[in-house]
Formats: structure tokens, sequence, C-alpha cells
């Protein structure tokens, strides 16, 4: 929430900032507020991170589908005091689930009717044996996915498309991101989503609705953000953090003092930054995975073939995870196009197989997803690298180890990748928020 902070007496205080992602922007926003002047120091030619937006020849791509999902009231009065109230627009969620060359209405769990069905009697009697079995997990997301839903609704659904987002076995995965993320249905939702009888007027999971600006890409809430930090600099790569002098290094060679440090980057690019750093402190950033999302961007004559703001795809032989159509919840081509987003994911550090692009375009044809390809006018890549956090069983314990050692070194981490978490861009905001009173307040 956005809060007074109040300095001690005494000499400036000194804050360096890596990052200027939602996070560290956000920090340095709400330190400014307390009068504290911090340093932010991004790599890239532009603030945002992976919210930024790519604009060419009159077509704004985001990197991936970055949606505003506001849970708090406080988020709304963030807002209007970046002069941002009317900027954004609210849409009310329609996603989908392409599965049986259908797509269905998600959350798949409330949303079995237009299945084959085949596919709605699983999904049905494995929720009702899970239900009635109320059987213990074993702490492992493929456990809690079978004691939760059951086996049609893991065989169909959760296990293929994790397994294709996460590149990694749903049983190897803990269960500590999914928190708010994945809806949990009474049986008698199930039975009538099976049956066509769930209510299409009763919102169901956190995203259910979310804002999106009136023009342009997501962008805009990045670029407000860092118009109102004054000492942001741009093309400026921390190469190295001296623990011992308190200082950060530049790609340019200079050395930056700092009493504090905000980092907002990769928790593993942190660990490999700075020094000195315990050799067993280093190990445990070999625990700390991820997948990177390579983001394929086209702008297309004509409308859009499906009126889904996004469309999950969990089939083995889709070679993408999700499709989006940005242009139905925002203005972002020319007129007479629009867009499609499609994400492939990979091992952090890899690249999709040779000719990926091309088998997306061949699978948008055939699902129905995408008219022609001739009617794709050019196409844009984007990565994002990390991405997504792989929570294996590792990961807690690698963390707070970590994070102790930073701490004491008066270096926070913030963040959905210096925290090594899964959040949203709502939480990014509030995590800068936390982390700049605990600067001040230290």
């Amino acid at each position: 929430m956005a809060f007074a902070l109040e300095l001690c007496a005494g000499e400036a205080m000194k804050v360096v900032i890596v990052g200027a992602g939602l996070s560290g922007l956000s920090a340095a926003w709400h330190l400014a507020q307390a009068g504290v002047e911090a340093q932010v120091f991004e790599k890239e030619a532009e603030a945002g991170g992976a919210c930024r937006t790519v604009v060419r020849d009159g077509f704004a791509f985001d990197f991936t589908g970055h949606l505003l999902h506001l849970r708090l009231p406080e988020s709304r009065t963030l807002l209007q005091q970046l002069g941002l109230g009317h900027a954004f627009r609210r849409h009310k969620r329609r996603a989908g689930i392409l599965l049986a060359g259908r797509v269905t209405p998600y959350p798949i769990q409330i949303h079995t009717a237009r299945l084959p069905r085949e596919i709605r009697r699983d999904c049905l009697l494995g929720f009702i044996q899970a239900w009635a079995q109320k059987r213990e997990d074993d702490g492992s997301f493929g456990s809690w996915v079978l004691s939760r839903f059951g086996e049609g609704f893991a065989r169909h659904f959760f296990f293929p498309y994790n397994r294709k987002l996460f590149c990694t076995d749903p049983f190897a995965l803990t269960c500590e991101w999914v928190g708010r993320y994945v809806p949990r249905p009474e049986l008698a939702d199930v039975v009538d989503g099976a049956l066509g009888l769930f209510p299409k007027s009763r919102a169901v999971g956190y995203n259910a609705w979310f804002l999106y600006p009136r023009v342009g890409g997501i962008g805009l809430l990045p670029q407000t953000l860092a118009q109102r930090v004054p000492r942001l600099f741009l093309n400026s790569p921390v190469v190295a953090v001296r623990l011992k002098q308190r200082q950060v290094l530049l790609a340019n060679g200079q050395a930056v003092p700092f009493d504090a440090l905000i980092a907002t980057c990769p928790l593993p690019q942190l660990l490999a930054m700075a020094e000195p750093v315990p050799d067993e402190l280093r190990e445990k950033a070999k625990e700390l995975a991820a997948v990177g999302v390579w983001n394929l961007n086209l702008a297309v004559r004509g409308q859009a073939k499906r009126r889904e703001h996004w469309i999950y795809c969990p089939e083995e032989h889709l070679p993408f995870y999700r499709v989006g159509f940005p242009c139905n919840h925002g203005v972002l081509a020319p007129e007479g196009f629009h867009t499609v987003s499609v994400e492939v994911s990979v091992p952090s550090g890899q690249e999709p197989p040779p000719g990926w692009q091309e088998a997306c375009l061949d699978a948008l044809v055939r699902e129905g997803l995408l008219s022609s390809r001739s009617d794709v006018a050019f196409s844009h890549v984007a990565r994002v690298d990390p991405a997504y956090v792989i929570f294996n069983p590792r990961r807690t314990q690698a963390v707070a180890a970590v994070r102790d050692f930073f701490r004491k070194a008066n270096v926070f981490l913030c963040g959905r990748w210096a925290e090594w978490k899964y959040s949203t861009m709502e939480d990014a905001l509030w995590d800068g928020a936390a982390v700049a009173r605990k600067v001040v307040q230290r």
C-alpha cells in the first residue's frame, strides 16, 4: 500500500536499485516519496523489464501476456496517484482451453460441457472419485492435482499443460506456487459445468477481471513510473556487486557506493555477480531452476478468429502452451489488422527447437486460430528468460539461505525474480513498496 516513509536524521542514505522492472521502479518511487533518491541501474535501453511493449509499424506487442489483476483497493489508489486512473479499461476475462479441437471456457473444472463425451466423463468421474476418497497428497503438484481434481482433469489438462509450461514432470513440482492461482470448485460446480448449467455471470479465479490500457500496451505502466524516478540510468548493466566495499560495478567501470542495495535481477544472476560469496552458497544457485518463454508476435490482416483474450493449449502435439489475441482487449494494431501472441516455453538458457516458428504458424492455421499464413504481415520475437520459476523441492531452502546471506550484507531481494517466486504485476508494485519500507526503517 502507498505509505508515508520517514527518514532518520543524518546523512542522506545511498540506495542503489539493480533493475528497472515494475518492482524496482515501484521501490524507487516509494523511496522518492520519502525523500530518498535511489539510483536505479537498468541494463536495457528501456525500463519495464518483462512488462515492456515494443512498437513496430503501428503495432504494439507486449512481452507475452501481461494483464493487470487487482485485488487490493489500494492498488486503484496507486494508479490514480500515478495519473493512470482513467488510462485503463476494466475487462471481464474471456479465456478458453483448446482441447480435442474444441475451445471450452476457462477454468476447465467448471466448463466441460462443450468437450467430447468421453473427456467429460473422465473428468466428472475422476473428480467424484477424488472427492469421495479425500486422499492425502505427498506435497507434489502432481499428487495435489490428483487428490483435488481426479485423474480425468489431471490427464486431459493439468498434467500436460503444466508439463509443457514448466518443462518438468508435475510430480517434481511442489505446491507452493498454487495459492490463489488454481480455482478449486465444489462438487456441485463441477457437475453443473459438465451439464452446461454453471452460471456465466459468476466470476471464478484470481483473474476473472483485469485492467488494460485503453490505447497502447502494458508498457504504459512502467513508463509512467519511470518518468517519476529521477535517477534512472538505462543501458547501465551492473557486472559486479562488491559486498565488503558496498559498491556495485557498472560495465563502464564506474563503481557506485551504496548503504543499501535493492536487487530485482534474477537471483542466480545476483549470486554470480556478488563477491565474496561462500562456495556452498554458490552451489545453491544450481538448485534454482526456471523456464524461459519465447514469444512469437504476429501482425495479422483482418479480424481475430477468436473472441477470447487468451487460450490455453495443453495438448502435446501443439508447440505452444498459450495463444493470446491482444486486440480483443486493447487498441494495439492499425485498422484492418490484429495481433496474435504465441508463447513457447523452454528450459532457461535454451532455445526452441529448429523450425519452431513455422511449426507454430502451421498449428495456428490447423486449429482455426489463424485463417492463413498469408494473412501474417510480419512477426516479432521476444524472449523472457527467466520467465517462470520452477518450484522444485530444493527451491525453498535454497532461497532462504541466499536471502539470509544477502540480508546481512544490506542487500534486499525484491520482486518475482530476485525472490525467485511466482507473482503478478500487482504483487510487483507492492513488493517495491514493502522493500522501500524495509530500507528506510532498517
